[in-house]
């Protein structure tokens, strides 16, 4: 009960220390007891008293829709003080349960603009956010000291089996990614080894005796040594001939495509004189004198000697017989 009344003998009366309350003379609020011995007339003034220390309502479990439309169930408790025993027994009829109702009814509207993240992960500031709202109606009330405390949101079974199946999958795209990063860091820092230890052939042997050493530990592993030298020997043999194979074939191509086949003409004696004739134009040209010159060739390149006549421009080989 929130008051009572108080018995009197012969008028006197006895209030705890942990009780405070008022007095009523012919009905009317005529002032305040105060803990310890009073006297009250009979049948015409009455005491009314009320615990002045910290109260407990357990507030009952509620079921409430939140954002989302995802329904959870949810209970607490709230604390409260009587400061103003006036207010608290005159002006309300029944303050704790006004004080339980009101705390349900404010936790169901605040935590209905609520996601199931946020009861979940901010509890204790949509409780602050409950309190804020309760204690400005409990000072009217002559109520003092207000705490609210919420306890975890309940969830269904369905939809917190479907809630742990999300939270492992997210975690399991956590974890693939680093260690995705993870391999990509790693496959950095090997390539950047080897091109450091590739370049420097010093650092390469370094390294190769420190696997022989690594693999020398296991005593079922028989490892047999073999020079570097070995290896790479035949490399620059290989290489020396691939290249003069390649500036052959290089020397043929240019030879082939620098060889150029011109018409040849016919040679006549003619008495002491030896006579041609362009295959062109057919002039007549006496070749006695200039017959296997190489100062008169052309093209010395090409078989034969090569001349160019005067009337058509047309270059002609000559046949030279060896």
């Amino acid at each position: 009960m929130s008051a009572s009344n108080v018995i009197t003998v012969l008028g006197l009366y006895v209030i705890k220390q942990d009780e405070i309350g008022v007095r009523l003379t012919l009905g009317q609020f005529s002032g305040m007891v105060t803990p310890g011995l009073g006297f009250a007339i009979p049948f015409v003034q009455q005491i009314m008293k009320t615990k002045r220390s910290l109260q407990t309502i357990d507030l009952p479990e509620q079921q409430i829709v939140l954002n989302g439309n995802i329904s959870v169930k949810i209970s607490g408790n709230l604390n409260f003080r009587v400061a103003d025993p006036e207010k608290a027994l005159l002006e309300v009829s029944n303050y704790r349960y006004t004080m339980q109702q009101m705390a349900l009814t404010t936790i169901a509207d605040v935590l209905g603009t609520k996601t199931i993240e946020e009861v979940r992960n901010e509890k204790m500031k949509i409780a602050a956010e409950v309190e804020t709202i309760i204690a400005r109606n409990a000072a009217d009330w002559g109520l003092r000291d207000v705490d609210i405390r919420l306890t975890d949101a309940q969830l269904d079974a369905s939809l917190q089996r479907a809630m742990m199946r999300e939270t492992e999958a997210q975690k399991e795209a956590n974890s693939i990614k680093i260690k995705a990063e993870s391999d990509r860091y790693v496959a950095q820092i090997f390539a950047d080894a080897a091109d450091i230890l590739g370049r420097s052939p010093g650092a390469m042997t370094l390294r190769v005796l420190q696997t022989l050493s690594d693999v020398s530990n296991d005593k079922t592993t028989v490892v047999i040594p073999v020079p570097i030298d070995m290896l790479t020997r035949h490399q620059p043999t290989q290489q020396s001939s691939s290249s003069a194979d390649s500036s052959s074939s290089n020397h043929e191509t240019r030879e082939a495509s620098t060889t150029t086949t011109y018409p040849v003409a016919e040679l006549r004696l003619s008495g002491n004189r030896t006579i041609t004739h362009c295959p062109n134009c057919k002039a007549k040209y006496n070749v006695t004198d200039i017959l296997g010159s190489d100062q008169y060739d052309l093209d010395p390149q090409t078989p034969g000697q090569q001349i160019r006549c005067k009337k058509c421009e047309v270059t002609f080989t000559l046949p030279v017989e060896d």
